[in-house]
């Protein structure tokens, strides 16, 4: 382990282990509260994998956009449950929300786990007329490792995991590593099992995107140094791409506080969304 990139590369290392814990049962109360809040149709399975599910929140509003969300953990651990938070700063803008899981490291690759997010998209467009959504405007978010594992999809990368037909018209890259060769040296590595033969295809931001959907990539300002420069780095190669990206570094916010601005309406992403579904 090299300890210069564990400081930048593993978010712990902003807080403390109390502070860890408490934005941890934060989460956990509000995804609870979300639940009981809002009506959803649970554990629908998407693949063939034991964590291939997905849980769908209707906003009630026919014919209207869905939100895909994928959670983060760094390809090794947490779960949807976990994440339920984001519906509630979602569903109430009209646009119904999918909550991810898929399968974690070690049981699979981050290969097998990019091409489960593939195959969830996939199922999501398949899903849209009988969950009266209009699957010509999906929207994805990601946290962290859900960030990077939908842009290593959408990369043109022309493996079997790359989605080549969807109706996605937006994406949300929330605190993601877009190149995964500095994870090589750090103690995640020891679960995640990155090998260097990985690293060119499974780093979106080595890769042409085409410029069909528009990105906003959000970052905290209380992050490493280098990981908010993994944002910065992604923002400008799509934008190199004739992409149309937003660059959004919320001051104050660490990794884990960041994205709890999608838990209100009153949230800076939530407001990004609520913007953009007035134009799609």
């Amino acid at each position: 382990m090299n300890e210069t990139v564990e400081k930048q590369y593993n978010p712990r290392t902003t807080v403390t282990p109390e502070q860890l814990l408490a934005l941890t049962e934060q989460g956990t109360r509000a995804s609870e509260e979300a639940r009981a809040r809002y009506e959803g149709v649970y554990d629908l399975r998407y693949g063939p994998g034991p964590l291939e599910t997905a849980d769908f929140f209707y906003s009630g509003k026919p014919n209207q956009p869905v939100m895909v969300f994928f959670h983060g953990g760094y390809w090794r651990a947490r779960d949807k449950k976990d994440y339920t938070f984001v519906v509630s700063g979602v569903l109430p803008l009209g646009c119904s929300v999918v909550v991810m899981n898929y399968d974690l490291c070690p049981a699979v690759t981050v290969a097998q786990i990019v091409d489960q997010t593939r195959r969830g998209l996939e199922w999501v467009a398949q899903q849209a007329a009988g969950w009266n959504v209009d699957g010509s405007k999906i929207l994805v978010s990601g946290h962290s490792a859900g960030a990077h594992i939908i842009a290593a999809t959408l990369a043109q990368t022309g493996a079997g995991f790359q989605l080549k037909q969807h109706g996605i018209k937006k994406a949300y890259l929330i605190s993601g590593v877009f190149d995964v060769e500095p994870v090589l040296q750090i103690s995640v590595n020891e679960e995640v099992h990155l090998q260097p033969a990985d690293v060119q295809l499974l780093s979106p931001v080595r890769h042409p995107f085409a410029p069909d959907i528009h990105y906003e990539v959000v970052v905290g300002g209380a992050e490493p140094r280098d990981w908010i420069g993994e944002s910065a780095k992604m923002a400008a190669h799509l934008k190199s791409m004739g992409c149309e990206v937003g660059l959004h570094e919320l001051a104050g916010l660490n990794h884990y506080t960041v994205l709890h601005e999608m838990d209100s309406p009153a949230g800076y992403i939530s407001k990004l969304i609520a913007r953009d579904l007035k134009t799609l």
